[in-house]
């Protein structure tokens, strides 16, 4: 993403997500299966830090909650398709067609991806790092244009501050290193981070993993555990679409403490209904409660972590490390959940409910961490992140500062150097402008 662009990660994704795929449906061999899980893989998680990545920097800040928010939708969604095939091929006839079937399918998905990248821009922050100005320009004016507004004062506003923050930008170092050893980075670094572990916590895909698994201790059939895990991934995609919706409205800190708090009530539940009534299986009324409690479990992460979580992890970061971050987010939750994930069988079979007590104790304690700690990033501009994080020298312009003269229709900035205020093209300052304010200030001019 950071040398190609946004859009070539994106190409990326498809193209293993493509092979990992074909050599999944194709598979002869168990061990031909596990190497395409592997390259499959590779694709699919990738894709969770490209399009937050991409969605982040092409959304206007009081509405970057929502569009970056629709990508938990549709996470929820393909998750859901996944399910309501693995439904419909439970019936089919041919034992083979049950498995090769759904991964067929799931071949269409990274084609449409590719055809997609022909159809949409690059990222105009991407653009600008690489000093395409003029390309970057045109992308802004044409997405952001505002019905109403002759002089399109916000598209202008907020390309000249996204292109005098990429001058800055260019020059910081955007290697790895300094994501753990500069102060400002270090902060986000561990948020996110933080966060991505907490929330994968939830053991949210330990239940979504070995959901039948689990509907099968509480007593029910093969054919009611697909239904119930449909039903319960169908509740995952109507949540994200409440969460996105909220976001921009509530903020993203109240609807993530909401996120990790709530889900740890559920789980506290669920372990109480599972310890009291899974073993006898005898009480329909116990049982039924665990299933609901498992619906309630995932509508309370959809609309406070899953959604929320991937719109916190795409806009803390500045443009140079941008995609650093967000990749470091989701290796963090495929990590955490590799762990679990792992142990979970295990776990059950040796202790049963009680492993529920590892997620209801991190949740517990991270949902008070995380009401300290969570930094408010609702409507602030990617450009002006840093000012939460103490890095206020970080921000060249702020939009408070931008506006255009309806008489003149220029572009009016009141910049940082000098404390001065000056008239600027939609082009922004020269160079000449900028020098004679440094030497006015050298010289104790008035201003």
């Amino acid at each position: 993403m950071d040398t190609w662009g946004r859009k070539a990660g994106v190409l990326y994704c498809s193209f293993f997500s493509l092979l990992g795929g074909a050599l999944l449906c194709g598979s002869i061999n168990v061990k031909m299966f596990i190497v395409a899980r592997f390259i499959a893989g590779w694709g699919s998680w990738g894709f969770l830090a490209v399009t937050p990545t991409y969605s982040a920097e092409l959304a206007p800040p009081g509405l970057r909650g929502l569009m970056v928010g629709m990508n938990g939708v549709n996470i929820a969604l393909g998750y859901g398709l996944a399910s309501y095939m693995g439904m419909a091929f439970f019936f089919a006839s041919d034992p083979v067609a049950k498995w090769r079937g759904p991964l067929g399918i799931a071949l269409l998905w990274p084609i449409m991806m590719i055809i997609v990248t022909f159809l949409v821009p690059e990222s105009p922050r991407f653009l600008l790092m690489k000093g395409k100005v003029e390309e970057a320009r045109t992308i802004v004016y044409r997405l952001h244009a505002t019905k109403g507004d002759p002089d399109q004062e916000f598209a202008r506003g907020e390309f000249y501050q996204m292109q005098k923050q990429a001058e800055l930008d260019r020059t910081l170092d955007p290697g790895w290193i300094a994501m753990f050893t500069k102060k400002g980075y270090r902060r986000r670094t561990a948020l996110a981070m933080g966060f991505a572990f907490v929330g994968q916590s939830t053991g949210v895909l330990v239940i979504n993993n070995y959901g039948p698994t689990l509907y099968k201790t509480l007593g029910y059939g093969t054919k009611q555990q697909l239904e119930f895990q449909c039903g319960w991934i169908t509740v995952g995609i109507v949540f994200n679409g409440v969460g996105a919706l909220f976001l921009d409205k509530v903020g993203r800190k109240p609807l993530m403490i909401f996120g990790v708090a709530g889900c740890c009530v559920c789980l506290i539940l669920e372990a109480a209904i599972v310890a009291t009534y899974a073993e006898a299986a005898t009480n329909k009324a116990g049982l039924a409660a665990g299933v609901a409690m498992f619906y309630l479990f995932l509508a309370v992460y959809s609309v406070g972590i899953d959604v929320a979580g991937v719109v916190f992890y795409s806009e803390l970061f500045p443009n140079h490390i941008r995609a650093k971050g967000v990749c470091l987010s989701i290796a963090t939750i495929a990590l955490t959940d590799l762990v679990y994930l792992q142990a979970t069988t295990t776990a059950f079979a040796n202790i049963k409910w009680r492993f529920y007590l590892v997620f209801i104790i991190i949740t517990f304690f991270g949902s008070i961490l995380m009401y300290f700690i969570l930094p408010e990033t609702k409507g602030i501009p990617l450009e002006e992140m840093a000012k939460i994080f103490g890095d206020t020298d970080d921000v060249v312009v702020f939009s408070k500062d931008v506006h255009v003269d309806h008489n003149t229709h220029e572009l009016i900035v009141g910049d940082k150097v000098g404390g001065l205020t000056h008239v600027a093209t939609h082009q922004g300052l020269t160079d000449e402008i900028k020098k004679d304010i440094v030497e006015h200030k050298e010289k104790g001019a008035d201003a």
